[in-house]
């Protein structure tokens, strides 16, 4: 979560409005609209528990914590790999500075073949292998190869297993629980939970069985049982972003609860409203 001025203008929901010190004292959760001298805005205590308006004068500036979007896919290896051929190229350098010869090193001696000599009855002489002769297709060293039986292509033990199907979220949905992660909402993915941050996006890396969260049909009632994001829900539509995190975007018909995970290289959003 960052910390930005920025023209009262262009506050957005969910953004936390901070005091000149920068510590945030409201979350927004609607820009009402801009007259001619003020910006009005609808926010909510940081529990959640008073409803308060806002204004700013027009040309004013407002200081806001803003969070970023939270990855829910699995990290990228293109790092990792730039990282090891850095390395490579950097050792495969200091090796060949090392081996090779300075400049006003002396030329090596041309080194000529020594012949083999062997110590016999008859006195040294130069050692000669026996050549013996070479196995054909029928025979071996030790004579005549036994009858070859034909050869059979080996059959797999098991079948291939099946492709893993596309996750579909169950028929009757139920959120019991999540970890209200505002802030810090990455830390709490990354151990594997279902998580709160935004004020309204509850998140999960897709290979941890959140896959189905992007997916759920239009139509389909939602229910969060407990906590703050509780009540009855149904979706209507869905969006996507081709990417993995950065800035959070602006939701289509300013959905009361967000399901985000991701899908591929980019991350896919369920939109919700209450009932």
């Amino acid at each position: 979560m960052t910390t930005i001025t920025i023209p009262a203008s262009e506050i957005r929901p969910d953004d936390l409005l901070c005091g000149v010190t920068g510590v945030p004292f409201a979350r927004v959760s609607e820009v009402i609209g801009s007259g001619e001298s003020c910006v009005w805005v609808s926010t909510y205590s940081l529990d959640g528990e008073c409803w308060f308006p806002v204004s700013y004068d027009v040309g004013e500036e407002a200081i806001v914590m803003r969070e970023e979007l939270a990855v829910t896919g699995r990290p990228s290896k293109m790092p990792l790999r730039v990282a090891t051929g850095t390395a490579f190229a950097v050792t495969a350098l200091a090796l060949v500075a090392v081996l090779s010869p300075p400049a006003d090193a002396p030329e090596a001696p041309a080194l000529a073949p020594v012949p083999y000599f062997s110590v016999t009855s008859d006195g040294i002489k130069p050692y000669r292998p026996t050549v013996e002769p070479r196995p054909s297709s029928h025979t071996t060293r030790a004579g005549e190869r036994k009858a070859l039986t034909k050869e059979s292509i080996a059959r797999p033990s098991s079948t291939p297993a099946a492709p893993h199907p596309i996750a579909t979220p169950p028929a009757d949905i139920r959120i019991t629980y999540y970890t209200d992660c505002t802030g810090h909402a990455q830390e709490c993915i990354d151990e594997g939970t279902l998580t709160m941050y935004g004020g309204r996006i509850l998140a999960g890396h897709n290979f941890d069985g959140y896959q189905w969260l992007s997916r759920v049909p239009v139509g389909r009632t939602v229910r969060v049982i407990r906590g703050p994001l509780a009540g009855t829900y149904e979706v209507y539509g869905h969006q996507r972003v081709n990417r993995q995190g950065g800035e959070i975007p602006e939701f289509d018909g300013a959905p009361d609860l967000v399901l985000q995970t991701c899908e591929g290289a980019g991350t896919g959003f369920t939109l919700l409203r209450l009932k």
